[in-house]
């Protein structure tokens, strides 16, 4: 879309659209394929934006990530942690198989890529480059040396453990009791960091967190891929200033989400300021090369009543330039960051 009818439609600056459009824009964590394995969301074809967000689903789609200036996703798999350990892990390794499928067949738009050289290839060519992810780190808990395999070569992140505790360890989440990581937890970092893994300790609990951080190789970054900041707002989902300080010290990134009641106390809707604010106290706290997005679109979320779409992110590019970030910082949180970890 030509910067000149973007600004036009959301009521922004062509600076905004077109800055955005020339940037790296990436998401750290995109949940496109639980809508489309609940129910049958289709991700190719471009549903209707509405005025108000979608509750749970429904953010985005391909057309749609790509007419946004998105360049890069963490196409996430999320794991069940209700079934049994080995019929789990066979499941999560059919999910992959699936999404890998369902990136495939849009050769000319999407790429599966895994590192910064994928990347850059995918970006030359003006496609969506597609890092595969998994949520729950249990998925793959049962025989964790396919990490070593075919499948660990095609993996970009894990997220260690979900909203329930694990094998592996314990979430912030209160349907779960944090106790720690356990060894076999402790083994899974180990094995993600010697397969070029990168472990993502988002819904990690307080305990499970720097037990992770303890046995994670130091020439790794470990990161956050989507959080809210208890400096901000405190909430059992979100990190203290502490945890993001740890996270800046390895090199590592902290990408805020945008789910409406993490990042403030609200009753649906929070305002897309509130993402702001988040990313500002990790810039104050981690300095200004750990803060990045990862929204969680179509993750269950409610995100903020004023960026109710993937294709309104001029409108938050707009107000960071309305609160005088430079162009530099503006470009490091879109995308810089996360780059730098890639």
């Amino acid at each position: 879309m030509a910067a000149a009818d973007w600004a036009a439609r959301l009521g922004c600056s062509e600076h905004a659209c077109a800055l955005l459009t020339d940037a790296d824009f990436l998401d750290l964590h995109v949940d496109i394929e639980v809508p489309a394995r609940l129910y049958g969301y289709d991700p190719a074809i471009r549903h209707r934006r509405t005025r108000w967000p979608r509750v749970f689903f429904g953010h985005t789609d391909f057309p749609r990530l790509l007419e946004a200036g998105v360049t890069g996703v963490a196409y996430d798999v999320a794991t069940n942690p209700f079934r049994r350990e080995r019929s789990r892990q066979a499941v999560t390794l059919r999910n992959l198989d699936a999404a890998t499928t369902r990136i495939a067949a849009h050769p000319d738009a999407l790429a599966l890529v895994r590192d910064r050289a994928g990347y850059d290839a995918a970006r030359r060519e003006g496609k969506l480059a597609c890092f595969l992810t998994i949520q729950g780190g249990n998925g793959l808990a049962h025989d964790p040396s396919v990490l070593q395999g075919p499948h660990g070569q095609r993996l970009h992140r894990i997220t260690l453990v979900h909203l329930t505790s694990s094998a592996l360890g314990g979430t912030s989440s209160p349907l779960g009791v944090d106790r720690g990581l356990t060894p076999r937890g402790a083994d899974f970092v180990e094995r993600c960091c010697d397969a070029g893994v990168l472990v993502d300790l988002a819904h990690a609990g307080r305990r499970t967190f720097w037990d992770a951080l303890a046995v994670h190789r130091g020439d790794r970054p470990p990161i956050v891929s989507h959080t809210g900041v208890a400096g901000v707002y405190r909430h059992w989902r979100n990190l203290d200033d502490a945890q993001v300080r740890a996270i800046a010290e390895r090199g590592g990134v902290v990408g805020i989400m945008y789910q409406s009641s993490f990042l403030r106390r609200c009753l649906l809707y929070a305002r897309r300021a509130a993402v702001l604010d988040h990313i500002e106290h990790v810039l104050r706290v981690g300095g200004e090369e750990v803060a990045a997005i990862g929204t969680d679109y179509d993750g269950m979320i409610v995100p903020p009543g004023d960026l109710p779409d993937v294709t309104d992110h001029p409108l938050l590019v707009q107000d960071m330039l309305d609160r005088g970030w430079s162009e530099a910082r503006i470009r490091r949180v879109l995308g810089g960051n996360a780059l730098r970890v890639v």
